[in-house]
């Protein structure tokens, strides 16, 4: 019907930002906030509410699409009465592999280094084979030793902060169900 979009709610300069791209398959676990946008030519926008054909593969929760298991569902855009203004089907997949990336989208690959009082923002980035994932997850981070880095939350459920405090050495997990990855930071004076 092309009628309607889905968009993820991102900063125009967030390139890492998990909740841009929502034609990739949601990861399992995850959750998606689309602004929802409609062109019907001749009127002027309605109160738009979103229902999901299959809730056990993508239920709506307040707005946001929560991906449970793999499969696919039909998404519909509807009026408050129910009118069907248009749809969108919605693919969810597992989390095979997860790779961290900076802020700026570039992969990190090996280890990381900074100086004191430095610090790097860190995204993961949730993949299905060789597709990247879309979702906002909530994967956990934990890191080997407190004394060099603490990782702090930087406004994203995802996006983490890590600050260099003291000469050190450290290794940053994230996980997500059963997958992980981690990176060793490394902090010199």
């Amino acid at each position: 019907m092309h009628q309607a979009t889905l968009a993820g709610q991102c900063a125009k300069d967030d390139e890492a930002c998990s909740r841009r791209h929502p034609l990739a398959p949601l990861a399992i676990g995850s959750r998606f906030y689309p602004d929802v946008s409609t062109e019907i030519a001749g009127t002027t926008t309605p109160n738009l509410v979103l229902e999901s054909a299959v809730p056990d593969v993508v239920a709506v929760d307040h707005g946001a699409l929560v991906a449970n298991r793999p499969g696919a569902s039909a998404v519909l855009i509807a009026t408050d009465d129910g009118s069907i203004v248009d749809f969108v089907h919605v693919w969810v997949a597992p989390v095979t592999s997860i790779s961290l990336v900076r802020r700026d989208g570039d992969r990190i690959g090996g280890s990381v280094g900074l100086a004191v009082g430095e610090d790097v923002t860190l995204v993961p980035a949730l993949w299905n084979g060789a597709q990247r994932l879309a979702g906002d997850a909530q994967p956990s981070w934990t890191i080997s030793s407190e004394g060099p880095v603490t990782v702090l939350r930087d406004g994203s459920s995802d996006r983490r902060r890590l600050r260099a405090r003291a000469p050190g050495k450290a290794t940053v997990t994230v996980a997500m169900g059963n997958v992980s990855t981690s990176v060793d930071v490394e902090v010199v004076p």
